[in-house]
C-alpha cells in the first residue's frame, strides 16, 4: 500500500505536467495564420476616412491602413459623421469583410452598414493616401 501512494502521486504529476497550460490562440489569429490573410484588431482602430467609391479606410496605430468596401448609402454618410464604429461578428479580430459591419450613429437612429470586402493597403498606397487632404 505504501508503494502504491508514491506511484499514484508520480502518475498524477506526470498527467498534470503533460497538460497544455497555454491558452489557445484567438480564432481570428489562427485563421489568419493558416490562410495568410491580414486581420485587423478592432480595439487598435484610431481613425477613418472616406475612400474612393464605396469604400471606407480605417487606420490602426497610425501606420496600417485597411480598405473596407460597403454600400454607397453608408459611404455617402461618412462625410458628415463625427464617429463610426466597426462591429465584429466574431470577436475582436476582423479577417474578412463578412466578419464586420460599420455602425454609423445618426440623430434619427443608427445605420448598420454591411462590409463586403476588406484589404490591407500597400505601403505605396499608404504614402499616397497620407499625401492627400482628408
Amino acid at each position: 500500500m505504501r508503494a502504491f501512494i508514491p506511484l499514484t502521486l508520480i502518475a498524477a504529476a506526470a498527467a498534470v505536467a503533460s497538460c497544455n497550460t497555454a491558452a489557445p490562440a484567438p480564432a481570428g489569429t489562427a485563421a489568419a495564420a493558416s490562410t495568410g490573410r491580414q486581420c485587423i484588431y478592432t480595439p487598435n482602430i484610431s481613425g477613418f476616412r472616406r475612400g474612393p467609391g464605396d469604400t471606407v479606410i480605417l487606420n490602426t496605430n497610425s501606420r496600417d491602413y485597411y480598405e473596407f468596401k460597403t454600400q454607397p448609402y453608408c459611404a455617402d454618410r461618412l462625410d458628415w459623421e463625427q464617429s463610426i464604429a466597426l462591429r465584429s461578428r466574431s470577436g475582436a479580430f476582423v479577417c474578412s469583410g463578412y466578419d464586420a459591419e460599420i455602425y454609423v450613429p445618426d440623430a434619427v437612429g443608427p445605420t448598420y452598414c454591411p462590409v463586403y470586402d476588406m484589404r490591407k493597403l500597400t505601403p505605396a498606397e499608404v504614402t499616397a493616401l497620407r499625401s492627400q487632404k482628408r
